[in-house]
């Protein structure tokens, strides 16, 4: 869907939120509509709801919208009415800004992209070696699909630390942080390199608001990826968390 078209559903789901009674199969339907649209303006954040049953167990929504639709305490009706205004008040901007496409390009095809990194180099001729040549394919591919393509010498540096991500997708407000784990890499330095690097991508000076985690493992070093790839997407900010076993 399109920015304006956008727009429109969350003014409708926000009718919804001004009157809570109302609420009904549509607007639950309205909502998966637009998770995706909402969790690229508002990311990921870990809303834990406390079970009021001491024995029962606490449940976690991605953001407060979500939230607000799954119980009917105030507080969480609160928030989520002001995380859809501010959402709301974005994609109006950029429905408004002759300088945005109005194509509203899917988070979702981004990682299916991604995802098809290793089957795009069953082909190559030598194993990929070292991160600069993970980025330049990840350039290949995501040149092909992306209008607007910042790579890290021309997009702006980030914070007083000058961080600079890896390649940003104006459209989609997203940054793609690439790393490549070789023989010598130390796999905990990986994870803590890319939270250290979260607070100077992502702030209110910046026109990007989530990132998703690139990790090329060459060197197979990630056994079971699950417990890395949860542990980073816990992480508001955090998107997506892709891992590609490397070509040998």
């Amino acid at each position: 869907m399109n920015y304006q078209e956008a727009l429109e559903k969350l003014e409708k789901l926000y009718n919804g939120f001004r009157n809570p009674g109302s609420f009904s199969d549509e607007f639950y339907l309205l909502y998966g509509e637009l998770e995706e649209i909402i969790t690229r303006f508002a990311g990921r954040n870990k809303v834990v709801v406390l079970n009021p049953d001491p024995r029962g167990h606490n449940i976690e929504y991605p953001n407060y919208i979500d939230a607000c639709l799954m119980t009917d305490r105030g507080w969480y009706r609160s928030e989520g009415y002001t995380q859809l205004l501010k959402i709301i008040g974005k994609v109006r901007q950029h429905a408004k800004d002759p300088s945005v496409p109005q194509v509203e390009y899917s988070v979702t095809n981004l990682v299916r992209i991604l995802q098809r990194f290793r089957e795009c180099c069953q082909h190559l001729k030598s194993p990929l070696e070292g991160e600069p040549a993970v980025q330049d394919m990840l350039w290949i591919m995501l040149r092909s699909h992306f209008d607007r393509l910042d790579r890290e010498e021309t997009l702006p540096k980030f914070g007083v630390k000058s961080y600079r991500p890896d390649f940003g997708i104006p459209d989609l407000r997203i940054l793609i942080e690439v790393k490549f784990i070789g023989p010598k890499t130390d796999v905990p330095s990986i994870q803590e390199g890319i939270l250290a690097d979260i607070p100077g991508y992502l702030n209110d000076s910046t026109q990007y608001d989530s990132i998703i985690a690139f990790v090329y493992d060459a060197a197979h070093k990630l056994r079971d990826s699950r417990r890395f790839i949860e542990d980073l997407k816990s992480v508001e900010g955090i998107i997506e968390v892709i891992v590609v076993p490397g070509i040998t």
